[in-house]
């Protein structure tokens, strides 16, 4: 071996060292890239979540209100049909009558109501779902991110190899969050 190809080959171990610890660097930088973003989606979900409870409940508070109302009238619609009633009596009890129906079927009846509040809670429990998912894939990037640092600390290509296969991870949990968080929140 000649001189110039020995200095050939000492550049290019040089190189590779450098390289070889770049690696674990930027596989942490990525990693923390996506963490950043499922994070922040797991945020917005626990938002959604919590905006959804919210209506929900209170569309189950309206709902009770309309049943409440609903069973006043016609328990007073009763009262009024048991004795002989004049005109204005049965114009009263027609108008009972027809608040009763109002809250029970009307428009914003406990009808709609009560399916507004079912949307709501399937809302509620979508966004239960993308938060445990989220926060799983958040894990597994942290995971790697943590082997990922301590395959540059000892330089260990098992350790960053072991980094990025559960960084992947995180990420395809994340894509599931996205696509189908309730196969990602385990």
């Amino acid at each position: 071996m000649t001189a110039h190809q020995a200095l050939e080959h000492q550049e290019h171990a040089t190189h590779a060292a450098h390289t070889g610890g770049n690696r674990p660097a930027l596989l942490v930088a990525i990693l923390a890239a996506l963490l950043a973003i499922c994070e922040q989606r797991a945020k917005h979900a626990e938002i959604r979540l919590e905006e959804s409870s919210i209506g929900a409940t209170d569309a189950w508070s309206q709902y009770q209100a309309k049943s409440t109302r609903a069973m006043i009238s016609r328990d007073l619609a009763d009262v009024f049909a048991a004795g002989p009633a004049d005109d204005r009596e049965q114009k009263i009890l027609q108008r009972l009558r027809d608040d009763a129906d109002h809250y029970e079927h009307g428009k914003s009846g406990k009808d709609d109501i009560a399916r507004h509040a079912h949307d709501l809670e399937e809302e509620r429990d979508h966004a239960i779902e993308e938060t445990h998912a989220y926060d799983n894939a958040a894990a597994a990037l942290e995971l790697g991110i943590v082997l990922a640092t301590a395959s540059a600390i000892t330089a260990s290509n098992r350790l960053l190899l072991l980094a990025l296969c559960v960084g992947i991870l995180g990420v395809a949990l994340g894509v599931l969050g996205y696509a189908a968080p309730s196969l990602a929140a385990l």
